[in-house]
């Protein structure tokens, strides 16, 4: 029994320090590209852009809409230096990134250090709404950016314990 009960509260005490964050993708069944939004699970919050607030944190229990896929990454990737600087700020509807507003894979972008590239909007939804941004080439990051990288830096399940 007492090895037992020492067995579980090491599980649990390690399970409560491993250092996992988790990336959140959203799809949508009207947008062409495979992800439409991105968000950031860290200790014990989720971090996004939300289009009504802004860059905004909630608790994880709060969070009411499922994700379609998870990446599991290491907390160690996550500046929280970076990801607060973006709660708060407007949403940038126009998706700028060097501006006082935010937008969902820039505020996942730069919580992971990641650097923007030239954007492109050929071939999405955002054309039927803004023509003139085919050929904006201005850096930005799109949810499916923040998926590459993260699926270049997953962590194995053998590397954690959920």
């Amino acid at each position: 029994m007492k090895t037992t009960i020492s067995v579980i509260l090491f599980l649990l005490f390690w399970a409560l320090n491993t250092q996992a964050a988790v990336v959140h993708f959203y799809s949508h069944p009207q947008v062409p590209q495979k992800w439409f939004h991105v968000a950031l699970e860290y200790k014990g919050y989720l971090y996004e852009a939300d289009t009504r607030v802004g860059g905004r944190r909630l608790p994880i229990s709060q969070v009411k809409k499922k994700s379609d896929e998870t990446i599991v990454i290491s907390d160690s990737l996550v500046s929280e230096e970076g990801l607060l600087t973006q709660m708060g700020l407007p949403f940038d509807y126009e998706f700028i990134w060097n501006n006082q507003k935010t937008y969902c894979s820039k505020l996942v972008g730069i919580a992971l250090n990641m650097e923007p590239t030239p954007m492109t909007f050929a071939g999405t939804h955002y054309v039927k709404y803004y023509p003139h941004w085919i050929h904006r080439n201005d850096p930005g990051l799109s949810p499916d950016q923040v998926y590459d990288f993260a699926k270049n830096v997953e962590l194995d399940s053998n590397e954690y314990w959920y």
